[in-house]
């Protein structure tokens, strides 16, 4: 049976008052003056509590229909009375105490989740307290790290320090920082900001193993491209030799020593741009920023690459501004325009024009642009054509000759100037390689 609001606090004021007379009865049983002042006692007693009882009442139903106005919204006019507010604040509570239990539960899977993670995990207030941590950055990072510590009380090493006060610039940072506790540890650690709430979310991945595979891979492309160059360069020696002296007549034989003397050379360039590539990689490579003239490399670079182009009927074209002048490595300029011009010429056909061109991004920098009428790369591919030996198109790569690492060496010496390097669709046919590189400014102070 479900009784109101007012019945319930009615019956709550009768037990307190009977039970009240019982305890009364019970203490002062055997009083002289008992008998005489029982009735005047009770009766004051129950004026007492029913005006308490009727100020409680009053006060829990305003409370009640408040509450339940403000769970209803301020847009809900309807009269509210003491019984519905009742209802509406009880099925509200429990509600409120689904969701709260629903989202303890998912708590705990995230915080167990966040405990199993490989990456050790730390987030931080704006005053660097540590408000939560992960298993992983006691067991691996910091192992007497706890909640409310300072975060850089546990810190003893420069670079960690450094990048957290980098970290509160941006929204997002990532970083290599060596560990604290070899030289040999390296971390790459990641943050990201919460602006709302002024808190700092640090994740640390150990990468050493990755670094040290990486390293063991780049001394054996160094080791086996030093190797390889000695009998490379006699293999093609000899197969000259041969050639120029006339010790063979039979013309079998000169083919084949022709044929010797092709591949020797091809696999000459390989070795080169190889150990070229692994130099990139260890940072042995010389670059030096500099103030050039875009139109003079390109103009450079076509009058080498033009005798490749006299069989094919290929044009040409510099449109680069005479105005035009960058900050870069003239060197590395210049490879990377030749090597996508190379590339246009192999993959267009006859009597097409190539164009070298240059398209202002914003004040600051500009993108140098080799436009081809060829056969175009699908979307698919565009990603991967500056991989080392990647080729969209096998068959054809083995007829045009070419080693599949120019683009790579183009995208690593971008990389090495702080550029970028890209390839887009030539609409209706053909394709865009382009490097952006920044316009040189009478200030700039990246010239030495």
């Amino acid at each position: 049976m479900k009784f109101s609001l007012k019945i319930r606090i009615f019956i709550l004021i009768v037990f307190t008052v009977l039970a009240s007379f019982f305890i009364s009865a019970i203490i002062l049983r055997g009083n002289e003056y008992f008998s005489e002042n029982i009735i005047a006692g009770v009766s004051l007693f129950l004026i007492l509590i029913l005006a308490a009882g009727t100020t409680l009442y009053r006060f829990l139903r305003d409370v009640v229909i408040k509450a339940a106005r403000i769970i209803s919204g301020p847009d809900n006019n309807e009269e509210i009375d003491s019984e519905s507010a009742f209802d509406t604040l009880r099925t509200s509570t429990a509600v409120v105490q689904n969701e709260l239990e629903s989202y303890s539960k998912q708590l705990s899977f995230i915080s167990n989740l966040l405990s199993r993670m490989g990456q050790g995990v730390i987030l931080v207030n704006e005053e660097l307290n540590v408000m939560y941590f992960n298993h992983t950055i006691t067991k691996d990072f910091f192992p007497d790290l706890k909640i409310g510590d300072d975060l850089f009380k546990n810190i003893s090493y420069p670079a960690f320090k450094k990048f957290i006060k980098k970290a509160w610039e941006k929204d997002e940072y990532t970083k290599e920082i060596s560990g604290p506790r070899t030289i040999k540890t390296v971390y790459l650690v990641s943050s990201q900001k919460f602006s709302n709430d002024n808190q700092l979310l640090i994740v640390f991945s150990d990468i050493s193993k990755l670094k040290t595979l990486e390293k063991m891979r780049e001394d054996f492309i160094g080791n086996v491209s030093h190797e390889l160059r000695t009998p490379i360069s006699v293999i093609k020696a000899n197969s000259e030799t041969l050639l120029s002296t006339k010790l063979i007549k039979d013309e079998n034989a000169i083919n084949f020593t022709k044929a010797i003397q092709s591949q020797s050379e091809r696999m000459a360039t390989i070795v080169n741009e190889l150990l070229s590539i692994s130099s990139m990689e260890s940072g042995d490579y010389p670059i030096s920023l500099d103030k050039l003239n875009i139109k003079n490399i390109v103009d450079s670079a076509i009058k080498e690459l033009n005798p490749m182009t006299e069989s094919s009927n290929i044009k040409l074209v510099n449109k680069i501004s005479d105005i035009t002048h960058i900050i870069g490595d003239e060197s590395a300029i210049k490879i990377i325009i030749s090597n996508y011009i190379t590339n246009a010429i192999k993959h267009s056909p006859d009597d097409e024009i190539i164009e070298i061109d240059n398209e202002k991004i914003d004040k600051d920098f500009c993108r140098i642009k080799v436009i081809d009428n060829g056969i175009g790369i699908a979307k698919k591919y565009r990603e991967r054509v500056f991989e080392r030996f990647f080729r969209v198109d096998k068959g054809r790569s083995k007829k045009i000759g070419g080693t599949g690492l120019g683009l790579s060496i183009s995208k690593n010496l971008a990389l090495m100037m702080g550029y970028s390097v890209g390839v887009e669709s030539n609409e209706p046919k053909g394709s865009i390689f382009f490097i952006d590189v920044k316009i040189y400014q009478e200030t700039s102070k990246e010239v030495a």
